[in-house]
């Protein structure tokens, strides 16, 4: 199966050289910017196309890496304007669906590929791409053929329907983006206390490695330990009455799912009085 990238950014880069670093054979990339798809082919060791029927003459898969906005408009253009009749169409929108790409002009297969990954450097982030999980979503024509293609890279892969795109996108922001904004509360709260930002993130940089290293590896049920985890209702008290209102509401809600984790690790310990609390 040769592979052609339409967009040239992180996941484009990373996905690309993933797949060639692993005996992928992939044509090349075009991008409205020039430049980007030279230096993505470079990059790669493939082809730069300047034309985009070129490169959808030259593959069979096409990817389109370009942002979620972007999609429905570029698969419109190509669908326009060229002969997609049987090719296979894939983006890698996490919480688009494969129907993006229904009322196609061409008959043609879709499927939404989702790196469960953060692409944080289209340079570097290849090297960790192993680690990633992913989900494909779309036409049962190929769907076998592209679960075992992702796997016979070494990747884990799983299936869904395209209902479940929005709620599977959202759990993976919980997982992700909003940790971000978790980790720089604590931060900030280091910070009233008098840290400087370098001593609010080195005081604060092993307990986060330890624990998301720690749950990612025994789960979160096993890894969760505090206040809310021991019952310790005084102390969850102490933290309430020192925040301020919209920080304590945010600690109210994270510490009442933190509080359904706790209940499924200690079946037996009465959290009634936190209940009450929260």
């Amino acid at each position: 199966m040769r592979i052609g990238f339409i967009g040239a950014g992180r996941v484009g880069y990373t996905l690309g050289r993933f797949m060639t670093d692993h005996g992928a054979n992939v044509s090349g990339y075009y991008s409205r910017t020039k430049e980007h798809a030279e230096e993505a082919a470079h990059f790669t060791d493939t082809r730069y196309y300047d034309d985009p029927g070129k490169l959808i003459s030259d593959s069979d898969c096409i990817y389109l890496t370009v942002s979620d906005n972007a999609i429905s408009e570029v698969f419109r253009e190509i669908d326009n304007k060229y002969d997609l009749t049987d090719k296979i169409i894939c983006h890698t929108s996490g919480a688009l669906s494969s129907t993006v790409f229904d009322n196609s002009e061409n008959k043609i297969y879709g499927y939404s590929i989702h790196p469960n990954f953060a692409v944080s450097d289209k340079l570097t982030s290849y090297q960790s791409f192993i680690n990633a999980f992913i989900t494909i979503e779309g036409s049962h024509h190929y769907l076998g053929e592209i679960v075992e293609f992702y796997k016979g890279l070494g990747l884990h892969v799983g299936v869904i329907s395209a209902e479940s795109k929005p709620k599977y996108h959202a759990a993976s922001v919980f997982a992700s983006n909003f940790v971000c904004g978790i980790y720089g509360t604590a931060i900030r709260l280091l910070e009233e206390c008098g840290f400087s930002p370098e001593n609010a993130e080195m005081a604060l940089k092993g307990l986060f490695l330890g624990n998301a290293e720690g749950a990612a590896k025994n789960g979160p049920f096993k890894q969760l330990t505090g206040p809310v985890e021991r019952g310790d209702t005084s102390t969850i008290i102490k933290h309430l009455e020192v925040l301020s209102d919209s920080d304590r509401e945010l600690y109210k809600k994270l510490a009442a799912e933190t509080l359904e984790v706790a209940k499924r690790k200690n079946v037996d310990r009465d959290y009634s009085s936190i209940e009450s609390l929260l």
